[in-house]
């Protein structure tokens, strides 16, 4: 490794002395990222910048600017770690090392991470990574990386007063937009945003639509776009908006929601706009997010009103008594395709357009079967203390992952509480489950119609074919009476009374 760096000793200084005359932060991360790629012999190489309060951001990936970057939060991944520690690390068996939870996902088998720091300030990380299993890393490897940002000191130094003076600027002219947004509520005698401030829950899902679907809401969030999300009932539409709003600029501000579905017109035109004597919500959530949920449930009136109020940043209030301005960002969500709806003639076309500058698809739980244990034991042991908790069988969680949950994450959760009620040990068995979940993994018996010929076909009375069905059945489930009474849809009663009228004796089950 001593030979090669005396080798490129003169690419480095070239690159140093580049990056000391330059402060764009994505060339700087960008250019370190190439250097490290090119010398170090490894599949990929990321750059994350790391923020004062701990969070990161990817900046490059192999030498290229990465737009929109992955955003992760304070103590996230192996860019959490370096921002605790301040120090280098490396594995060789990343899916088994707590500090690379977040890479294993990725496929990642060895990483070595180093922080980029001056005067023992981090603004960044760089991460060597490898893919399979053809190279691992070592301490001259952390060596070689660390000789080579001692020798780029300068320029990071550099680029650490920049970021700090960056830094404080947006932060006084931040306060200087709180101060004038609270100086124009204030003159206006309004001061509510406090009590519809959020703050943001915890979406829990390891499945990869999850991972696709939040990853891409990460990168919405802080651009001033409106976004429609799509999904069935209770599939976490309204924590998505949460998500977005608490990662946007807005954070400070407002949320808040209204649902289209349980007010009539003259109650929704109220509600949203207001009156003369009461302000609407898009008054209230002004310099902050509106949540529309159930937006198809909006008659032609309505979608009219807010049509003209995103087109003109003024909205009429209700009864024609006046008009306000707000600046709001929209979040609308609906369990159904607002573009069917449009074809139908059902939504306004340019309405659908404007709220739906980006579609985010919530995935149905069905769909992301992997979730379901991790969502299962976080209800059940929530806001419980820890002598308090319980666990579930290997034979409860089967069946909870195999149940087809038309009614989503809610009725998991209700499942789950339910069942931690009714088990008075500390292990929820499939029995403390829903009857339904319990029923769900029963022998199912489908009888296929049978084409028969002409010539085939015998002469039989219904109470002969009906006869020839239940002891078909009764043999198709080895005589196990109480599931053949299941599947024909009759009692047991019933299957012993006609199997007593066939002249069959059986045992009466236990």
């Amino acid at each position: 490794m001593t030979n090669s760096m005396i080798n490129n000793k003169a690419n480095l200084e070239t690159l140093s002395s580049t990056l000391f005359l330059s402060l764009d932060e994505s060339h700087f991360f960008s250019s370190i990222g190439a250097f490290f790629k090119a010398h170090m012999n490894v599949h990929t190489v990321q750059v994350f910048k790391i923020h004062d309060n701990g969070s990161s951001v990817l900046m490059s990936e192999n030498g290229r600017v990465a737009l929109n970057g992955l955003s992760l939060e304070k103590g996230i991944g192996a860019p959490g770690y370096i921002a605790r520690t301040k120090r280098g690390y490396f594995s060789n068996t990343v899916e088994r090392d707590p500090v690379f939870t977040r890479e294993a996902g990725l496929g990642i088998k060895a990483e070595i991470c180093l922080p980029i720091s001056a005067d023992g300030v981090v603004i960044g990380s760089i991460h060597c990574q490898m893919l399979d299993n053809s190279r691992e890393f070592s301490r001259e490897d952390m060596t070689f990386g660390m000789a080579i940002l001692a020798d780029l000191k300068a320029p990071i130094q550099n680029m650490k007063m920049y970021l700090a003076a960056k830094n404080l600027n947006e932060t006084l002219l931040r306060t200087i937009e709180l101060k004038e947004k609270e100086l124009q509520e204030s003159r206006s005698g309004v001061k509510i945003q406090d009590s519809f401030k959020i703050l943001e829950k915890e979406i829990i899902g390891r499945s990869q639509a999850m991972k696709d679907l939040l990853a891409l809401v990460d990168r919405i969030a802080d651009k001033e776009i409106n976004s429609f999300i799509m999904g069935e009932a209770a599939t976490g539409k309204e924590m998505i908006a949460r998500r977005i709003h608490c990662r946007s600029h807005r954070r400070d501000r407002a949320f808040v929601t209204i649902d289209c579905s349980t007010m009539n017109e003259a109650a929704l035109d109220r509600e949203m706009f207001g009156t003369e004597s009461q302000m609407g919500m898009l008054e209230v959530a002004n310099f902050g997010s509106l949540f529309i949920n159930s937006v198809e449930k909006m008659t032609p009136a309505i979608q009219n009103k807010l049509m003209h109020f995103v087109t003109n940043k003024m909205g009429i209030k209700a009864e024609g008594n006046g008009f306000f301005k707000s600046d709001v960002r929209l979040i609308s969500a609906s369990t159904k395709d607002l573009m069917d709806l449009v074809r139908e003639g059902k939504f306004r076309e340019e309405l659908y357009f404007a709220l739906s500058t980006v579609v985010l698809k919530a995935p149905a739980l069905r769909d992301r079967k992997e979730d379901i244990e991790v969502m299962a034991n976080f209800f059940l042991n929530q806001n419980k203390s820890k002598e308090l908790q319980k666990s579930f069988s290997q034979g409860a969680i089967k069946a909870l992952t195999e149940f087809n949950w038309s009614g989503n994450v809610r009725e998991l959760q209700n499942v789950v509480e339910r069942a931690f009620i009714l088990a008075e040990g500390t292990i929820i068995e499939k029995l403390h489950l829903d009857q339904n979940i319990q029923n769900a993994e029963e022998i199912k018996v489908v009888v296929a119609p049978v084409a028969v010929k002409a010539a085939d076909f015998q002469h039989v009375t219904l109470e002969e074919l009906e006869k020839g069905h239940i002891m078909g059945t009764l043999e198709n489930l080895g005589g196990n009476k109480t599931k053949t009474a299941k599947v024909l849809g009759i009692t047991v009663k019933t299957l012993y009374n006609k199997l007593h009228s066939y002249g069959v004796e059986f045992d009466k089950e236990a």
